[in-house]
């Protein structure tokens, strides 16, 4: 199924979600770097939520900030910049705005309590 046949309130609850899920999957990998599948998962979670945050113009701006920080993170992890924890913190941050962002325009769609 396309994101094009899903409504904008629909495929933002599902960013939202899978906002969710990835900072919890990203989180668990900070305590053990090592682990291989973990991080597979987690490529594999972001592969997913591009396409949702591709079809949200709306959060055009906080879904660049995720992916930039997430490209700095990454570079870190491979010694190529700076602190990897200070870039999983940045990270983490930036995936935060954007999930409470996302949280916020559901609830804005929301029908006024009768």
């Amino acid at each position: 199924m396309h994101m094009k046949d899903f409504s904008a309130r629909v495929v933002t609850f599902k960013l939202a979600a899978a906002l969710e899920q990835y900072e919890l999957d990203l989180r668990a990998l900070a305590e053990s770097w090592l682990d291989a599948d973990a991080f597979r998962r987690l490529q594999q979670e972001f592969g997913a939520m591009r396409i949702l945050g591709a079809s949200l113009p709306r959060l055009s701006v906080s879904w660049v900030a995720v992916l930039v920080s997430r490209t700095r993170f990454l570079q870190s992890l491979c010694g190529r910049s700076g602190s990897a924890a200070l870039a999983l913190h940045e990270h983490l941050a930036a995936v935060e705005r954007l999930r409470s962002r996302c949280l916020r325009m559901i609830g804005a769609q929301l029908p006024a309590p009768a």
